[in-house]
């Protein structure tokens, strides 16, 4: 196993679910009831927002740069100080798909950069939407990048509109566990009964958000794992399969401590907070917060387990 050019995969792969993630939870899960609070306009939200896709898109343009640098390598075989070559690196970039797929999401970074230097000046509408269609594009072109667009035959439309599904949801769940631990940490330190009462609002429309991914992640990997592994003894019989597996047991451990959070915490956060109870629902608001640190952390490695999955070429090719 290629290990410099498995984590070049894994952190851009990661990195580029987490920007579309800022965008995704702000339209879906801040309406504009929370929006407009007063007591929530005092966070700065749209300025916390703006920090975390600066955040996610400068380690989105180093981790684009590991994953060129590392795959020049593997294609020209070579070391790695010997892969920096700028022939080698204009071969890749001008006679392989890759290159081209490469030259692309580059390009799109770009502009995303430029639109976040200019976006405060920008009416509200333009300001939000523009940059989020560009985070959107740059993690659904990932499909491009994995097994189904080196398939062959008239499933690879398919497999390849599959993929764009489950990369998209990526960003409702479980990137979206990012931005909503970010603000549930700002609404968490406050103590106020008011922001208490918005992180219970907004636990919920997470939830359900999370629950329509969950669904869709479910039946979008079955279908790649029919069209990828051929039958049930390669899962146990292959290096593919058995990374498949690990995938499995980490996304089922996810589900569990989101079903915990949906079916056993969320019930005891209250919409309504008197001020006499701001210390249990504060207590209650931390335990439900530290699960989804530990969701972030198998996420994590989830998407680690991913970026083998790329390098591991599956039992039917």
């Amino acid at each position: 196993m290629n290990w410099p050019l498995v984590i070049a995969r894994w952190m851009d792969i990661w990195v580029s679910a987490l920007l579309a993630s800022v965008f995704v939870f702000d339209f879906v899960i801040v309406n504009k009831s929370v929006r407009h609070h007063p007591e929530f306009g005092a966070l700065s939200v749209p300025g916390l927002f703006h920090r975390l896709a600066w955040i996610f898109w400068s380690v989105g343009i180093i981790s684009s740069l590991l994953w060129l640098w590392t795959i020049s390598a593997e294609m020209a075989g070579v070391e790695l100080m010997a892969a920096l070559s700028p022939e080698i690196w204009f071969t890749v970039l001008s006679g392989t798909q890759f290159g081209h797929l490469w030259v692309f999401r580059i390009t799109i970074m770009v502009i995303f950069g430029l639109v976040l230097i200019v976006r405060r000046r920008l009416p509200l509408t333009g300001r939000d939407s523009f940059p989020g269609a560009l985070a959107a594009s740059h993690l659904l072109s990932l499909a491009w990048a994995g097994h189904a667009a080196a398939g062959i035959g008239a499933g690879v439309p398919i497999l390849l509109a599959n993929d764009s599904i489950h990369l998209v949801v990526t960003a409702f769940w479980p990137g979206g566990l990012v931005p909503f631990a970010v603000l549930f940490l700002c609404l968490l330190k406050s103590g106020r009964p008011a922001l208490l009462e918005i992180a219970a609002g907004l636990t919920r429309r997470f939830s359900t958000t999370s629950l329509f991914a969950v669904l869709t992640l479910s039946v979008t990997g079955l279908i790649n794992s029919i069209f990828l592994i051929g039958d049930i003894q390669a899962v146990f019989t292959t290096s593919y399969g058995r990374l498949l597996l690990a995938k499995l047991v980490l996304f089922a451990a996810m589900v569990g401590i989101g079903a915990w959070n949906l079916l056993v915490l969320k019930p005891q956060l209250p919409v309504k907070v008197q001020p006499e109870n701001v210390a249990n629902q504060n207590r209650k608001t931390r335990s439900l917060f530290r699960n989804v640190l530990w969701e972030i952390g198998l996420g994590t490695a989830l998407f680690f387990i991913v970026g083998m999955l790329g390098m591991t070429p599956p039992p039917v090719h």
